[in-house]
């Protein structure tokens, strides 16, 4: 049996225990060949009872940064596939399960991201700055852009939709900054891209006239920071919004929100959070005279709470017939960085249809960035197929996985002990980072970086964002020059200067 990790010197040393199965390593999972789930090798991830997750397709089969997956026919589906965060790289593809083969249908697309089976039998895509539609049966031919010009700058560009039951399309238009601050980190009041007649951090409902064209819109809702996760009840017909909060420091709060969207109500993004608390930034001082009193009150607060900075980016209300232990909940994908995120999750539904928070399950979960086991997970798009199985996609392995029937919990598959020892040179050379670096750019949302080199290291090394000895290959270094494979962090900040960057990469090129 091959290894499922290669062993690494000078700085680590890996143990190995013994394995239960027959296993190898695909886009960083441990799987099981042997017992198959769905006909695919099965992962090593906590399911719910009875059910199991097959690793259907992976960076190797061709997928660089899938966010959208949509069922159109019997083992087929629609994928799209940003590339990562860089205009006019992102592909669409036609993915064939039976044969696990990506065709591409269309590439150069600019940030491919929402995906959706329009009302006249066409497939919608959505990128940075439009929505086009096509046939897939001769998809070149037929491809035509029925909305352009939405907004592209910022932080959140990126185009999600879903159509009502009329079939006019509903149009998440995401908040340029994550809290409304001027150049001087100052609040804007009132914040000039929630307010007025045609806001961003809203969502517009375009109109789909006679001909199938959506030539106009008006704007449904505002105060809405980015609408990634949206969901028609089926039996009320009621809008929900998955709200992604903004990034406090603080690892509680805000909590993720879940949002019935009504008509012309604001959200409260970016004065107000959760039930009627006050943003800091914006509470008026004296130093801070500028700002009114805010009344949180008059905002529309959230009928129900997800975990905070868990994320959500795709939510559905299960209605197949393969899993009636989900019938009509809201299943929802936590896609954040953060514990609290990675993971799918199901809430039970109240006599109105609205979702109750403390009914929450774990669907799909224990994606604990174990070293050759499993990565931290970062689901995003779903979809179900006829049967039922639940399909997804996950964007930082660049994987397509599914939900289905079989023996949950695949067990003690092997996974790899790390016992990593930093020299004195190494520590030293990371406090240097963490205080020319780190203090500033990272430790503010992701406090993982916070503690000793010696305990900080490890933990960034489980998480994927360092591959030891692999500098320019490694998340951090790569989200903090800003590449294609990652978009720069902090959001809107320049990269870091070049000097840095070389010492960075040199202090994870000494970790081999």
């Amino acid at each position: 049996m091959k290894p499922l990790s290669q062993a690494l010197s000078l700085s680590f040393l890996i143990l190995m225990s013994a394995p239960q199965a027959e296993v190898k390593s695909l886009s960083g999972y441990t799987v099981d060949t042997e017992g198959l789930c769905g006909g695919f090798p099965k992962v090593a991830l906590k399911t719910t009872d009875d059910t199991c997750l097959g690793l259907v397709a992976t960076e190797e089969s061709g997928l660089k940064r899938p966010r959208r997956i949509l069922s159109v026919g019997e083992g087929l589906f629609i994928v799209t596939d940003m590339y990562g965060w860089v205009a006019n790289k992102g592909i669409v593809w036609l993915f064939d399960s039976k044969s696990r083969k990506l065709t591409k249908l269309f590439d150069k697309v600019d940030q491919a991201h929402g995906l959706g089976m329009g009302p006249d039998g066409l497939i919608y895509v959505g990128t940075r700055t439009s929505i086009f539609r096509f046939n897939l049966e001769n998809h070149l031919e037929t491809k035509e852009t029925v909305i352009s010009d939405l907004p592209l700058e910022g932080n959140h560009p990126l185009t999600h939709f879903i159509f009502d039951g009329a079939g006019n399309l509903i149009v998440n238009v995401g908040a340029p900054s994550d809290q409304c601050l001027d150049d001087k980190d100052r609040p804007q009041y009132p914040c000039p891209v929630s307010e007025g007649d045609d806001p961003e951090a809203s969502l517009r409902l375009y109109f789909r006239d006679g001909t199938g064209a959506y030539p106009s819109y008006k704007v449904i809702a505002k105060g809405l920071r980015n609408s990634m996760a949206l969901a028609i009840e089926p039996n009320s017909g009621q809008l929900f919004q998955g709200e992604n909060g903004m990034d406090f420091k603080d690892a509680d709060t805000p909590l993720e929100e879940i949002n019935l969207i009504e008509e012309g109500a604001h959200y409260g993004w970016p004065y107000c959070y959760e039930d009627g608390l006050l943003n800091p930034k914006y509470k008026r001082s004296l130093l801070n005279r500028r700002i009114p009193k805010i009344d949180c009150s008059i905002y529309k607060a959230p009928v129900a709470h997800l975990p905070p900075h868990s994320a959500p980016l795709d939510m559905m209300f299960y209605q197949g017939d393969l899993f009636p232990e989900f019938q009509g909940k809201l299943i929802v994908t936590l896609h954040g960085y953060r514990e609290t995120g990675h993971r799918i999750v199901s809430l039970d539904l109240n006599e109105q249809f609205l979702p109750l928070e403390n009914s929450r399950t774990e669907i799909v979960t224990n994606w604990s960035s174990e070293s050759g086991l499993t990565p931290k997970g970062s689901p995003v798009g779903m979809t179900t197929d006829k049967e039922g199985n639940i399909w997804f996609v996950e964007d930082k392995n660049k994987t397509i996985m599914v939900l289905t029937r079989g023996d949950s919990n695949v067990g003690d598959l092997g996974g790899n002990t790390l016992q990593i020892k930093l020299s004195a040179s190494q520590v030293n050379a990371y406090k240097g980072l963490d205080e020319s670096i780190f203090t500033n750019s990272c430790q503010s949302c992701h406090d993982q970086f916070s503690g000793d080199p010696k305990s900080v290291v490890p933990e960034l090394i489980k998480s994927g964002l360092i591959k030891p000895g692999l500098g320019k290959e490694s998340p951090l270094y790569q989200r903090l020059i800003g590449t294609e494979a990652g978009q720069r962090m902090p959001l809107g900040a320049p990269a870091i200067k070049s000097e840095l960057s070389i010492k960075l990469k040199d202090f994870i090129d000494s970790l081999k």
